[in-house]
């Protein structure tokens, strides 16, 4: 079973969100977002990266890759669908995010499904 975590206007908000639900019960340390290359994006990478990332879950298929940058900043990344898989008659997606600012660059990994007409994060 799949829980569903709605959108934010902000992917910053989503993953931190994501990231503390997961983490809540397993652990109280989260010093390590400190080194995670989207904490220094700027309000136009984060919705970059959003229209970016609604793009290839609504064009791309298992396999393809599709490079992002903001060319004020120079930070930017790769997005990746891992697999294409249905749940509950919902398609749904796994992506590779891999992400880099000027100090850092990191990888993270989202499963999004179709429910309702709009994509959403779940577990």
């Amino acid at each position: 079973m799949h829980t569903v975590v709605k959108m934010r206007p902000f992917f910053i908000s989503v993953i931190c969100s994501v990231m503390l639900f997961s983490l809540s019960s397993k652990a109280s340390n989260l010093s390590f977002l400190k080194y995670a290359a989207i904490t220094d994006f700027t309000k136009g990478d984060i919705e970059l990266l959003q229209k970016e990332y609604f793009k290839v879950l609504n064009n791309n298929k298992p396999g393809d890759i599709h490079n992002w940058n903001n060319k004020e900043t120079n930070n930017g990344g790769e997005i990746t669908v891992i697999r294409q898989y249905k749940n509950k008659q919902n398609a749904c997606k796994r992506l590779r995010f891999k992400n880099h600012s000027k100090q850092q660059s990191g990888v993270t990994y989202f499963n999004f499904c179709l429910i309702d007409s709009q994509w959403k994060i779940v577990n």
